[in-house]
């Protein structure tokens, strides 16, 4: 996706209600309550004093795409992965993106759920101002999508690739345009497939972990052992004779 900046504000009506979380950052009086869609309202319409008015919204005039996004975070809000601010900021996000899309008049290069996105160029935004770590990056992916599609995570260009969890990430930028992506490691071998593997086809054993998170195992046939290990993050396999 291109740098774009996210202009515009619409006023909605609403459907969905925020309820408010505590223990989260306090509003600031002066500024009175935010809504998703851009708008502040009086602090009278923050009762809980998160930071959010109590009001609702309507995406209905979104991108499928948009309305995707926002149904995923509120599957991740009913479970609790996600807190109700956190939950707020990411659908406002999206708002902004999806206003941006109707004034610059395309929504043509939307791909899928977990992928980033392209947008028609328009003015500079910068860049996202956060401790670029595996685990944020990781969290804004699975969490935050919409965070990753406003803004590169960082204004130097970049390309990282890694896995973290049960998940393998790609993130890159080359000054202009800037894509995003996970996928979930689904390897499932049994034994004799990785014995096979270590001596047939080692690359497979390379590119990605043999499972999801941390282990450590050995394996045995009648001429080797085998070995194979993992953080969480980096893995690493051998054999060796008897």
């Amino acid at each position: 996706m291109k740098k774009v900046t996210l202009l515009g504000s619409l006023l909605v009506a609403g459907t969905l209600t925020f309820t408010g979380i505590s223990g989260t950052a306090q509003a600031d009086e002066e500024e009175g309550a935010k809504t998703v869609w851009g708008e502040v309202l009086p602090a009278d319409a923050d009762p809980d004093g998160d930071g959010w008015a109590n009001i609702g919204f309507d995406a209905t005039w979104m991108s499928q795409e948009g309305q995707n996004r926002i149904n995923g975070l509120a599957e991740s809000k009913d479970s609790g992965e996600i807190s109700q601010v956190e939950f707020n900021e990411a659908v406002a996000e999206i708002f902004q993106i999806e206003q941006a899309r109707q004034l610059d008049g395309s929504n043509e290069n939307a791909n899928p759920e977990n992928d980033s996105q392209a947008m028609v160029p328009h003015q500079k935004v910068d860049a996202m101002d956060i401790d670029v770590t595996k685990e944020n990056l990781a969290k804004l992916a699975l969490y935050s999508p919409a965070a990753l599609d406003a803004a590169p995570v960082q204004e130097e260009p970049y390309n990282y690739n890694f896995v973290y969890g049960d998940y393998e990430f790609h993130f890159s930028y080359d000054g202009d345009y800037w894509n995003w992506s996970y996928s979930e490691l689904m390897q499932d071998f049994t034994d004799e497939e990785l014995m096979y593997l270590a001596h047939n086809d080692p690359e497979v054993l390379n590119e990605n972990p043999v499972k999801a998170g941390k282990y450590n195992f050995k394996l045995y046939d009648d001429d080797y052992v085998y070995h194979f290990m993992s953080d969480g993050e980096m893995w690493k396999w051998s054999y060796e004779e008897k």
